[in-house]
């Protein structure tokens, strides 16, 4: 009876260490997925009770100078406030998969599709991207992401793409083409738009130096999202005068 007495006293001090050890991997997990995700790139939060609507949406396309094939692939862009100071604002992404499983390394691009964000007013820079590629991943520049940098300090001006938002925006679907010539092993980038017939550069979009930015042929935008592709309202756009020529160099 005794020894029965004891081995009950003994399988509740067990299960007592069991559930204490579940609450303490449960605490764990929790708390490093939540430096994951804080680490990880997320949107800010508006800190305006009247955000700006921003719908975007990026791909990225592999082009074959060889036989002229292509590949559609996803785009994760990386981008950072610039203060009227001067200041540059946290890192965060968009495009590509949740925090979530960026955070937890499961993925880090989704498909091609459109994405509505909230942001306070203010000017946006494209801080680097990256590429889904079929062997590894095309960035826009070497390291982590936080070690990447989308602003010309010399020229005041940003690398590849700004967006300055007042009011609510539908932007052109952009793709940015990695253009190859694998025999050769040269390769070069460019940032291309999806236009509608008669629609023009919004005047809140700003190229900068580091990549030839062209208008997309119909075709290829079709081909990547669809054609209904340039569905939006584009009323209040004019003409960009944007004259870069500089082509991008990307890593993979």
């Amino acid at each position: 009876m005794l020894n029965e007495l004891q081995q009950a006293q003994e399988s509740s001090q067990i299960l007592r260490h069991i559930k204490h050890a579940r609450k303490m991997l449960t605490l764990s997990v929790a708390v490093l997925v939540a430096f994951g995700l804080s680490a990880c790139a997320t949107l800010p939060k508006p800190t305006t009770s009247d955000p700006i609507s921003v719908t975007i949406n990026f791909a990225g396309v592999f082009t074959n100078l060889a036989d002229e094939s292509t590949t559609t692939k996803s785009a994760l862009t990386y981008w950072r406030k610039r203060n009227d100071d001067g200041s540059l604002g946290d890192r965060f992404a968009i495009g590509g998969a949740n925090a979530f499983n960026r955070a937890i390394n499961t993925t880090r691009f989704r498909k091609v599709r459109d994405e509505v964000v909230a942001l306070d007013s203010g000017e946006y820079f494209l801080d680097s991207f990256e590429l889904e590629s079929s062997k590894s991943i095309a960035v826009s520049q070497g390291g982590d992401y936080t070690k990447r940098d989308g602003w010309d300090h010399t020229k005041n001006s940003p690398k590849y793409l700004l967006i300055a938002l007042q009011k609510p925006i539908a932007l052109p679907k952009f793709i940015i083409e990695v253009l190859e010539h694998r025999e050769q092993g040269s390769k070069r980038v460019q940032l291309l738009l999806c236009l509608a017939d008669g629609e023009k550069i919004p005047e809140q979009v700003r190229f900068g130096t580091y990549m030839q930015h062209a208008r997309a042929p119909k075709a290829m935008c079709e081909e990547v999202f669809g054609k209904d592709f340039g569905t939006r309202q584009s009323s209040n756009s004019i003409e960009s005068s944007g004259t870069n020529s500089v082509e991008s160099s990307v890593g993979m």
